[in-house]
């Protein structure tokens, strides 16, 4: 027994005795001293402190001679890969990761005999070919840890969508930094890689990657991500887009969480445009957008086929054959493709009938229409009983002479075919 225990002065009963023996048989036996509050707060700065590494990492290697560093890379190509210098030191190799989840089936279309002259005439479609557009998303990809990414693919595609189109790939890259409030740890970079297949109508494909090999490591705080893609056009419009929102969250190691959100939109003309990443706090803020590859795409632009088909002689509504022959030779002077709208009934022909000024109104108005009417019949007879034929009747309302004058210029039928072309 402890001599202290029997120099004590204080006087134990029975119970005292029971309680205390209590007490040492539930408490396991420990080699180690209890923590003292000193201990404890040591130990909740330990995260906080790995945090600080690469910097002091840094710090080391900028005083250090340059042989001290060895890559860890050899053999060939070890030189292209230190070319991009990665954000700690200058040194990290920079290793984008390819994640290539789907690549739509028969994107490139099939053979057609249109497409020959499509590249050569550089008319891919008149504006009534387009048919409302199919927004689809595809397989979403995820990375877990302190970095975590979640983006999902899309494609935006018009049908029918028109064949013999190039598709241009084009690569976009920028960063997100997330500020980090303890000392010595600095701003956290993070950077994605937006690749982009478009051909002036479709999106093809388009998707967010990360590049984990040159964003911050994270050793105790966390970052984590999300893309999500919808529409930003309406389905019948010619050139096709896709936004993508951003959220997520940023978690320094000891400090308040940071959630952010943003947003940016792609589009089938090859262009990425109003990025945008912030948060309340203003700790997490996009970086600059670049960009490359890619290349023309087709525009729309608006043409007009027109002619005049004159009649001989005064009063005469009657074609003769080379006059038949003149509306031939326009007609099929169309593109291929407006030809084919036209038999359709989805792109029209318009005609104007006119007359001089000899005569009635009522006389040229009923002599107007005969003529306009001996064209339509042979665009008819030409583009099927399914054409569009638009008449429109002037008469001598609107000659150039005063009443009364015979002019052979007036006495004609004006044609007029106007459609959207797309060109290089």
């Amino acid at each position: 027994m402890d001599d202290d225990l029997l120099t004590d002065d204080t006087h134990y009963g029975e119970d005292d005795a029971i309680a205390w023996l209590t007490e040492a048989e539930a408490a396991p036996a420990s080699p180690f001293p209890a923590p003292t509050a000193a201990t404890l707060a040591a130990l909740q700065v330990v995260p906080s402190l790995l945090e600080t590494i690469p910097a002091l990492l840094d710090v080391l290697t900028r005083t250090a001679a340059p042989h001290a560093l060895a890559s860890p890379y050899s053999g060939p190509g070890a030189a292209e890969i230190w070319t991009e210098p990665g954000p700690a030191h200058g040194r990290e190799p920079a290793v984008p990761r390819q994640v290539w989840e789907y690549v739509e089936p028969g994107w490139d279309g099939g053979a057609s005999p249109e497409v020959g002259f499509i590249a050569l005439a550089g008319l891919l479609i008149p504006a009534a070919e387009l048919g409302l557009a199919g927004f689809e998303t595809l397989q979403q990809h995820v990375f877990n840890g302190d970095f975590s990414v979640s983006s999902t693919p899309a494609y935006y595609i018009h049908n029918p969508s028109p064949v013999g189109l190039t598709v241009q790939s084009k690569s976009f890259r920028f960063p997100i930094t997330a500020h980090h409030p303890r000392p010595l740890t600095g701003t956290q970079t993070f950077w994605f890689d937006v690749a982009l297949e478009y051909d002036g109508f479709n999106v093809r494909r388009v998707s967010v990657t990360e590049d984990s090999g040159r964003s911050s490591s994270l050793y105790a705080s966390t970052f984590s991500i999300v893309f999500s893609p919808s529409p930003s056009t309406a389905a019948n419009e010619p050139v096709s887009g896709v936004t993508y929102s951003i959220t997520g969250r940023w978690n320094p190691v000891g400090d308040d969480q940071e959630s952010f959100s943003g947003r940016f939109a792609v589009d089938a003309a090859g262009n990425l445009t109003g990025l945008q990443v912030s948060s309340s706090r203003q700790w997490v803020r996009h970086g600059a957008l670049t960009q490359s590859g890619g290349g023309p795409v087709p525009r729309p632009t608006t043409s007009t086929h027109v002619t005049t088909v004159h009649f001989d002689p005064s009063g005469s509504s009657t074609l003769p054959q080379d006059k038949i022959r003149h509306i031939y030779s326009w007609y099929t002077g169309l593109p291929e493709v407006v030809q084919t709208e036209i038999r359709k009934g989805t792109q029209p022909i318009r005609l104007f009938g006119r007359a001089s000024t000899t005569g009635t109104v009522q006389q040229n108005q009923a002599l107007a229409r005969k003529r306009a009417e001996a064209v339509a019949k042979i665009l008819r007879d030409l583009a099927g009983g399914g054409a569009r034929i638009d008449v429109e009747v002037y008469g001598e309302l609107g000659a150039g002479t005063p009443d009364g004058h015979e002019d052979p210029a007036e006495r004609r039928v004006d044609l007029e075919c106007r459609f959207e072309i797309y060109q290089m």
